[in-house]
């Protein structure tokens, strides 16, 4: 597989304290809100946020945030990192210019570092534009621009019920296949706009030239067979929930797989797709849903 946004597939799944996989709940201002998968420890929603810092050489940053009881959890994300696996420090966390937290503590681990902080830091946090690490010899920032819309929509994520949480899947009458709102082989799945270190995106431009779906997989083992099928579910192209392609994705050692389509030679018809994955021929287990924008 290629490497698809490394980074984020590092926060969003490699760090202890949301581990398990999540499931898409909302978009929000470039913020992902996602619930935990059923089961998992941890917090029950958290929200996540990537860019490219133009006046940075494109160094690509990301931020993952959820709250935990009294306090908060974030993991801050830049590429060129190289913390050593449990190195801890304590920096000033400043936001807006105004220091908010003088001695934070941040564990590291390669190009992360994540933080448990106090709740009481939550006004601040919501009226800033910046939050910066003050690093010695160097200041580490992150625009939160967009911020305390995501939070609401978070908060709306933790308290709708988990048996309403994953979005509805089409009915059988309406020509579109069925999904569980969890699934037994399929951990994570983010959509990205082509191969290499990109973002994960839910909404895509016409003239994108190729979208990839990114899933990580469990249970699974060698002779398995996962199928993607690529449906166009409301364009002015084609007729509802029509499957523009039926492909295997290649299983091996490694938990993260992928399955891609190239652009028409006309571009993207502007609707609603998704992608339904199923398990050795059975029913659709996983449905990832995006947009193309007119």
């Amino acid at each position: 597989m290629a490497r698809i946004a490394p980074l984020i597939a590092l926060a969003l799944l490699s760090s202890p304290a949301w581990a398990a996989g999540e499931i898409p709940f909302e978009t929000v201002k470039g913020w992902e809100i996602e619930r935990s998968a059923p089961g998992a420890k941890g917090p029950v929603c958290l929200m996540s946020k990537a860019y490219k810092d133009a006046d940075d050489e494109d160094a690509e940053n990301a931020l993952v945030f959820a709250q935990a009881g009294d306090q908060i959890v974030l993991s801050f994300v830049y590429e060129h990192w190289t913390w050593k696996k449990n190195e801890k420090l304590r920096v000033p966390l400043v936001l807006d210019k105004k220091v908010a937290i003088a001695k934070s503590a941040w564990i590291g681990d390669g190009p992360t570092l994540t933080a448990e902080l106090p709740n009481s830091i939550m006004p601040s946090l919501l009226a800033a534009k910046t939050m910066v690490l003050k690093l010695d010899g160097a200041d580490a920032d992150f625009k939160l621009a967009g911020f305390a819309e995501a939070y609401e929509a978070l908060r709306r994520c933790e308290s709708t019920p988990a048996s309403a949480a994953a979005a509805p899947a089409p009915s059988a009458a309406a020509g579109g296949a069925a999904a569980p709102a969890t699934s037994a082989h399929i951990v994570q799945a983010m959509t990205f706009p082509g191969d290499g270190d990109v973002p994960p995106q839910t909404a895509f431009a016409a003239n994108t030239p190729k979208i990839v779906l990114g899933l990580q997989v469990r249970d699974v083992k060698a002779g398995d067979k996962l199928t993607a099928a690529w449906i166009a579910e409301k364009t002015d192209a084609a007729a509802p929930n029509y499957t523009i392609a039926s492909v295997a994705i290649p299983l091996g050692a490694s938990p993260t797989v992928s399955s891609s389509l190239s652009k028409p030679d006309a571009g993207w018809p502007p609707g609603q797709y998704r992608v339904d994955v199923s398990y050795n021929g059975g029913p659709v287990e996983f449905s990832q849903r995006f947009t193309v924008k007119p």
